[in-house]
């Protein structure tokens, strides 16, 4: 059967290469990670150039009127720190590559290692592989489109930043689609664990109901008891490899999530300035206005797709949680052993409780997940009022 699913992946991997992102290369079949020449020195040319890039950039005015044409002053500082913000996640999320090398070379031969057990993970998720595919493309595709566009109706000394934009949109979206994949894998794997882990539930059940004869109840005890310590131990390594991911993305999640905070509120006030004034008035063509649109549906549809993914892996793991508490309906006590490693995989998981944070700071929940979308609509209705009052 045609492996379409690995061959996306692939694409993945040698994009990475393609615009510098990935200094490092690795072998999904042996689980092999290495540096070498080629990879090494094609990422510290490319790297270079965008460096250079930036500082050329830094030397020239971005006339923001190419963009949204004639706009008032609030208007242009909401676009300043937007694209601002961009290009500091983007130089962030390569510099970060090269700081923490050897920790993200880590971080992935542990993942092709835990995966290598179980392949079918892969094929679990390949439908979410194909959706995120088609987002990331067609946001990147897009963002091409915008900046094609905007060369177009520019002068020839704004051509450099609009490249430097695109290039730096291109390697955070590539950089949080890698974030996603992990995420996914995990979350693949944590249903794997929870299947197994119900069924060893469900087993025990029925032995504590009819007890067998000695000799027979002590052997499937020790079997579920050696099956329960496998499970433990996968979510041990499921566990830690969530936490070292978000350790080296740490600096890129909060660059990256603070650029969606600050970009949700200026497409809310942008939206807003549109409808106010008219994107006639403000001398934006209707294909950039159409394009702008098109881009932040598919931009905020691919963000959501990554939070989601997230949020049901938390879930996953409260539900492993739930599994075991079912433990307390048994009907009599089984063995010491098997009882013992009830005792130890729950305390381990009271011990080390599932979190996911940002830069240490802020932990994802579906809670606090709800008060930033509140924070957002407060802010952007801040914003608006103050263009209401004084423009």
């Amino acid at each position: 059967m045609f492996d379409w699913a690995g061959l996306l992946l692939k694409a993945v991997y040698y994009y990475g290469h393609l615009i510098g992102l990935s200094n490092f290369e690795f072998d999904w079949r042996t689980g092999r990670v290495f540096t070498a020449k080629r990879s090494t020195f094609y990422a510290i040319a490319i790297n270079a150039i965008i460096f250079m890039l930036l500082i050329l950039q830094s030397t020239k005015k971005l006339d923001l009127n190419m963009i949204i044409g004639r706009s008032n002053k609030l208007v242009q500082y909401v676009l300043i720190i937007v694209l601002g913000m961009r290009i500091a996640a983007g130089f962030s999320a390569i510099l970060v590559r090269w700081r923490q090398r050897t920790q993200m070379m880590r971080l992935t031969k542990m993942v092709i290692r835990i995966f290598l057990q179980k392949p079918q993970v892969i094929r679990m998720s390949r439908w979410d592989i194909l959706i995120k595919f088609i987002l990331a493309c067609t946001t990147d595709f897009l963002q091409m489109a915008i900046t094609w566009n905007a060369m177009g109706h520019s002068e020839a000394n704004q051509i450099l930043p609009m490249v430097v934009q695109f290039w730096m949109s291109a390697v955070i979206n590539l950089a949080t689609s890698q974030h996603y994949l992990v995420i996914l894998f995990v979350r693949a794997y944590y249903h794997l664990l929870n299947r197994e882990l119900r069924q060893v539930i469900e087993e025990c059940k029925e032995l504590s109901n009819h007890p067998q004869r000695k000799g027979a109840f002590m052997t499937r005890c020790c079997s579920l008891s050696d099956r329960l310590e496998i499970i433990a131990k996968l979510q041990t390594q499921l566990q830690s490899t969530v936490t070292q991911l978000h350790e080296v993305f740490a600096l890129q999640g909060l660059m990256v999530f603070g650029g969606y905070y600050i970009l949700s509120i200026a497409t809310a006030y942008l939206t807003y300035s549109i409808l106010k004034n008219g994107y006639e008035n403000l001398e934006m063509t209707l294909v950039m206005m159409i394009l702008s649109f098109t881009w932040s549906f598919f931009f905020y549809l691919d963000a959501i797709l990554n939070l989601f993914m997230t949020l049901n892996l938390i879930d996953d793991h409260k539900e492993m949680i739930r599994l075991l508490d079912q433990r307390t309906i048994f009907a009599s006590r089984l063995d010491v052993r098997l009882e013992e490693t009830f005792d130890s995989m729950q305390l381990q998981m009271i011990r080390d409780p599932f979190k996911i944070k940002i830069f240490k700071t802020f932990t994802i929940t579906r809670s606090s997940t709800s008060v930033m979308f509140g924070s957002l609509i407060t802010n952007s209705i801040f914003l608006i009022q103050y263009d209401l009052e004084n423009f």
